[in-house]
């Protein structure tokens, strides 16, 4: 897990770092934990532009030039994924920090008690994530993308399409062999043609050379891989099946 701590009170950010630290010692090397530590939010927002991958940040509320809940509001322009826990001595801005998506608020001074938890929460979480979903660099920065809502991938050239449920396209850089990697790992996707993976669970129609997803997108479907497809949409039907039925 890597953090970010901002704060421009050189004591309160002495404290946060006491308590990180502590904590590591706590985790006994279960869990890497890597921090740095920002004396104001400009140089923050810098980092976390040009695709720092912080998982969580621990963001003061109360700094001159650029208060925290503004610094969110920047961030939050091209990174929806990262955990912000804002830090403050005044409740005052509780409301505020609902419209950047904060993970936490905590009141200072922030001791043990208070951090403690909240990083063995995320860490669970992060865990959790990190088995359904996959962590791509667009154009807009970094996006977390979760593996049930990824329709399909199509690959262009030196460009990965990312096509998911709610019609939305995230493109990176990348290559088949990449996708790949990230993706044939796990049993629902298959690759029907050279340029394409495809969601077997979002498949709408199945057909002789081409497939028809939910969005009404056309796949298609090449004659060596058709017997592959075949077989392993059957079998997810029957995974899927079964699944709901645990539920």
């Amino acid at each position: 897990m890597k953090i970010a701590v901002c704060d421009d009170n050189k004591r309160d950010l002495s404290n946060i770092v006491s308590l990180l630290n502590n904590y590591k010692l706590l985790q006994k090397h279960k869990h890497i934990i890597e921090y740095t530590t920002f004396h104001n939010a400009v140089d923050l927002i810098a980092e976390l532009e040009i695709g720092h991958p912080y998982d969580v940040v621990l963001l003061d509320i109360l700094m001159p030039h650029i208060t925290g809940i503004d610094a969110a509001k920047e961030i939050r322009k091209f990174n929806q994924n990262v955990k912000i826990i804002f830090m403050t001595s005044s409740p005052e801005f509780a409301v505020a920090s609902y419209s950047v998506s904060a993970y936490y608020y905590a009141l200072k001074p922030v001791g043990a008690e208070t951090l403690n938890p909240l990083l063995d929460k995320l860490i669970s979480e992060m865990e959790i994530e990190k088995e359904s979903t996959i962590l791509v660099k667009g154009k807009g920065g970094l996006s977390r993308i979760f593996i049930n809502r990824l329709e399909f991938a199509e690959v262009i050239g030196k460009t990965i399409f990312y096509h998911i449920t709610d019609g939305s396209v995230i493109q990176a850089v990348g290559s088949m062999t990449k996708l790949e990697n990230e993706l044939l790992t796990n049993d629902f996707f298959i690759k029907p043609h050279r340029s394409y993976i495809i969601n077997l669970l979002h498949i709408n129609t199945l057909g002789q050379r081409e497939i028809k997803m939910h969005s009404l997108a056309i796949i298609p479907l090449a004659k060596a891989n058709s017997h592959a497809v075949k077989s392993a949409y059957i079998a997810s039907s029957f995974k899927d099946l079964k699944s709901h039925k645990n539920i």
